[in-house]
């Protein structure tokens, strides 16, 4: 797991987030002292003082659309601090892209997606994480790719270290 995504895991078992179900605007907001509102406006969060928070959510997107912008708000809200109208451009973009991927990670947390078994085929396994965690497809298919490249890149890994090990023991060392 990345440190983000071990993060999101720590904060996850601190609020009792333990079953899909329980990753709604509703549960996490109450657990962590949010203050939502749904207002005809881009969903934004702010710290109004140190641990009084509020977010607004676009009241114009469907349910399932506020829930992950709720979670890329919930990551600014936790993780950046500052105005991101005084960053430069690079600094809040590279929030952005951390709060993006804070939503594969937050919407379907890796502990809840490995206590159970997918099916083998690609299409099911996609179908099946998104009922599950209530998202998208799309959403779905980037964190089933996403596990499976740190699967296959932990593999090669593996063989590098044991190819490592025999070249050692063998007196070849490069």
């Amino acid at each position: 797991m990345t440190a983000l995504e071990k993060w999101t895991e720590d904060l996850y078992r601190r609020i009792g987030v333990q079953q899909p179900q329980q990753i709604s605007i509703e549960f996490i907001a109450e657990r962590l002292n949010i203050w939502v509102h749904y207002l005809d406006v881009r969903s934004k969060s702010i710290e109004a003082s140190a641990g009084m928070y509020s977010m607004f959510i676009d009241n114009r997107l469907p349910p399932g659309l506020q829930r992950l912008e709720f979670l890329h708000e919930l990551c600014h809200l936790l993780r950046h601090a500052g105005t991101a109208t005084l960053m430069p451009g690079k600094f809040t973009q590279a929030q952005k892209d951390e709060s993006d991927r804070f939503i594969l990670y937050a919407a379907m947390p890796y502990s809840m997606i490995s206590a159970g078994i997918l099916p083998q085929l690609r299409e099911d396994a996609v179908t099946e994480l998104a009922t599950a965690f209530q998202v998208p497809a799309e959403l779905a298919l980037q964190r089933i790719d996403q596990i499976q490249r740190r699967i296959l890149q932990g593999q090669l890994m593996a063989v590098m270290e044991r190819n490592e090990d025999r070249n050692i023991i063998h007196g070849h060392i490069r």
